[in-house]
C-alpha cells in the first residue's frame, strides 16, 4: 500500500516536470537513458572495423594466392566493414535524435542504405552456403568458375537493392508524442498513415524472403553436415581396419615373422585407389616401378585427405557464421513484427524499458563484427597468416 502510494506520487512528479519541458529537453532525457546503448554501438564499430580491416589486409598481403575455398571471405569482410560503420554510426545518431529527427528525405535515404548494407552480407551467406554444398556434397561436379562467382556476387547486390528499394515508401519522419503529457516530437521510423497496400505487400514479401533464406541455409548445412559425418565415419572405419591389420603378425616365405605394416598400408591404399581408377590406369600403374608408384599413390591419398579436411573445416566455419546470423537477426525480426502489430509500440515504452529494447534492436550488427573472430578461432591458416602479418607490422608476437 505504502509502495503504491509512493510510486503514484513519483509518477505525478515526473508528469508535472514533463509538462514544463520542451521537445529538445525531452529528447535529452531519453538520450541520457540510452548512453549504455551508445557505448555498446561504439564498441561494435571499433571491433567490427578492426576485425574486418585485418581480414582484408591479411588476404591482400599474406594470402595472395587465389583460392576457391576462400574466394568470398574478403568480399564478405568488405561488406561487413561497410555495414558495421554505416549502421553503427546511424544507430548512434538515432539514439541522439529519438524525437528530433525532422528531415523526411534524409530518414528515407538512410533507411534505404541500412537495408542495402544489411541485405548484401545476408544474401552472401546464402551464396556461400550453395558453394559449400557443391564443394562437399557434389565434389565430382565442376567447381564454380571465376565468372560464375562474379555473376553470383553481382546478382546478390542487385537482389539486395531490389529488396531495399521499397524501404523509402515504408519509412519516414513520423510524429512521436507522449501519451501522458501530450508533448509532440518527430522520429525516423515506420510510417503510420498512407501507403497501406505497399506496406502490407512489402511486409509479406520481406517475411517470405526471411523464411526462405533461413530455410535454405538450414537445409543446405544439414545436407553438408550429413555428408561430412558420413565421410568422417568412413575414414574412421578405414583407419580402424588398417590398425587391426597392422597389429596382426605376418610370416614371410623364409619363416621370419614381421608386422606386415608397410605391406598392409600398400594394399589398403592400392585397393582404395583401384576402385577409383579405370582399368587402363590400373594396368599402367602395375607396369611401372612399384616403389615409385606407391610413393605417388601415398602422396595423392594424403593430398586428398588434406583437401577434405580443409573443406570440412571451412564448412563448419561458415555454418557457425550462419548460426550467428540467425541468432543476431532474430530479435530485430520479432521487434519489427510487434512494431507492425502495435503502431504505438515505441510511444508507449517507458524510459526504463527503452534501452533494453534498443539493445535487442541493434543486435543485428553483431552479425557483421564476429566473422573475423570466427576465422581466427577455426581457420588455422588464417590465424597463422594473421600472426605473421601482425608480427611484420608491430615487430612483436601475439
Amino acid at each position: 500500500m505504502v509502495w503504491s502510494v509512493f510510486a503514484s506520487l513519483h509518477q505525478r512528479k515526473i508528469y508535472k516536470i514533463m509538462d514544463n519541458i520542451t521537445v529538445f529537453q525531452w529528447n535529452d532525457m531519453i538520450t541520457k537513458t540510452l548512453i549504455p546503448n551508445i557505448v555498446i554501438l561504439s564498441i561494435y564499430i571499433v571491433l567490427g572495423t578492426c576485425g574486418n580491416v585485418l581480414v582484408l589486409l591479411v588476404y591482400s598481403f599474406q594470402m595472395k594466392e587465389p583460392s576457391d575455398e576462400r574466394y568470398f571471405i574478403p568480399i564478405l569482410a568488405a561488406y561487413d566493414l561497410i555495414a558495421t560503420i554505416y549502421c553503427g554510426v546511424y544507430m548512434i545518431i538515432q539514439c541522439l535524435n529519438q524525437i528530433t529527427f525532422t528531415h523526411n528525405i534524409l530518414c528515407k535515404t538512410t533507411q534505404f542504405f541500412v537495408g542495402l548494407t544489411t541485405f548484401v552480407p545476408v544474401l552472401l551467406l546464402v551464396t556461400i552456403a550453395v558453394q559449400r554444398y557443391l564443394k562437399v556434397c557434389l565434389p565430382l561436379k565442376r567447381e564454380l568458375t571465376l565468372h560464375v562467382k562474379r555473376t553470383a556476387l553481382i546478382l546478390t547486390i542487385v537482389m539486395s537493392s531490389l529488396v531495399a528499394l521499397p524501404i523509402p515508401f515504408v519509412y519516414g519522419s513520423v510524429q512521436f508524442h507522449s501519451l501522458t503529457t501530450g508533448i509532440k516530437g518527430t522520429r525516423c521510423g515506420k510510417l503510420k498513415e498512407g501507403h497501406q497496400l505497399e506496406r502490407a505487400v512489402y511486409a509479406i514479401v520481406l517475411g517470405i524472403l526471411a523464411v526462405a533464406t533461413v530455410t535454405t541455409l538450414i537445409v543446405l548445412y544439414l545436407l553438408i553436415g550429413s555428408t561430412v559425418f558420413r565421410q568422417l565415419k568412413r575414414n574412421t572405419c578405414k583407419s580402424s581396419r588398417v590398425e587391426f591389420r597392422n597389429s596382426m603378425p605376418k610370416t614371410d616365405e623364409g619363416g621370419a615373422s614381421t608386422t606386415g605394416k608397410s605391406c598392409d598400408d600398400q594394399n589398403d591404399i592400392i585397393a582404395d585407389l583401384d576402385i577409383k581408377l579405370p582399368s587402363s590406369s590400373k594396368e599402367q600403374r602395375l607396369e611401372n616401378d612399384p616403389q615409385t608408384t606407391l610413393s605417388q599413390l601415398v602422396g595423392s591419398e594424403k593430398r586428398q585427405k588434406d583437401n577434405r579436411r580443409i573443406t570440412h573445416k571451412l564448412s563448419i566455419m561458415f555454418f557457425v557464421i550462419t548460426l550467428v546470423f540467425i541468432f543476431s537477426f532474430l530479435p530485430i525480426v520479432m521487434l519489427l513484427l510487434v512494431e507492425g502489430l502495435n503502431k504505438d509500440f515505441w510511444e508507449k515504452m517507458s524510459n526504463t524499458e527503452r534501452p533494453s529494447f534498443m539493445f535487442l534492436y541493434h543486435m543485428f550488427i553483431i552479425n557483421n563484427i564476429v566473422n573475423p573472430f570466427i576465422y581466427a578461432f577455426i581457420d588455422i591458416k588464417f590465424r597463422e597468416e594473421a600472426t605473421v602479418f601482425l608480427n611484420r607490422v608491430f615487430q612483436c608476437k601475439f
